[in-house]
């Protein structure tokens, strides 16, 4: 099977090797991956901040599959106006390409998960520039719109 590493991948690396084409990819757009790595129950996991949005990555495995995830909770939510908040975030969920808005306790969330089977180097590349790119560019859109606070900036 051709895989992240993009080779012939046996599973044998397993997530270990998953990890270390994020860190590569990690590396390359400038981040200190030493001071980026997070405690994870399972799998692995990195922070930094791109912008004024924080952007959290994993690589982990869940009922026998494998998963990235990249996700920035990018504000908190307003405690007033949330109705025409939510079909804001509706109208822009339309128009993200690979990525997804949420919420979850309170915070707004861009988000992006994708199974590891199949998913190359360079995919994974894209997915981490589009979920931080679009949190970079939304949080502070969605705040001069709405209010809230940055999640960045508690």
């Amino acid at each position: 099977m051709v895989g992240f590493l993009g080779r012939n991948q046996p599973q044998a690396g397993g997530l270990q090797g998953y990890a270390a084409v994020v860190e590569q990819i990690l590396a390359a757009a400038g981040v200190d991956v030493t001071a980026a790595r997070m405690a994870t129950e399972t799998g692995f996991g990195w922070t930094f901040v791109r912008g004024s949005a924080t952007i959290e990555l994993y690589v982990s495995q869940q009922d026998g599959a494998g998963y990235l995830q990249v996700l920035s909770p990018i504000l908190h939510l307003p405690s007033n106006g949330l109705l025409p908040l939510y079909r804001r975030l509706l109208e822009m969920n339309l128009q993200l390409t690979n990525a997804a808005i949420g919420v979850h306790e309170d915070k707004v969330y861009l988000f992006s998960e994708r199974p590891l089977e199949g998913l190359d180097g360079a995919e994974a590349n894209t997915i981490i520039n589009l979920v931080s790119g679009y949190a970079d560019e939304l949080d502070d859109k969605l705040i001069a719109e709405f209010g809230g606070r940055l999640y960045s900036r508690i």
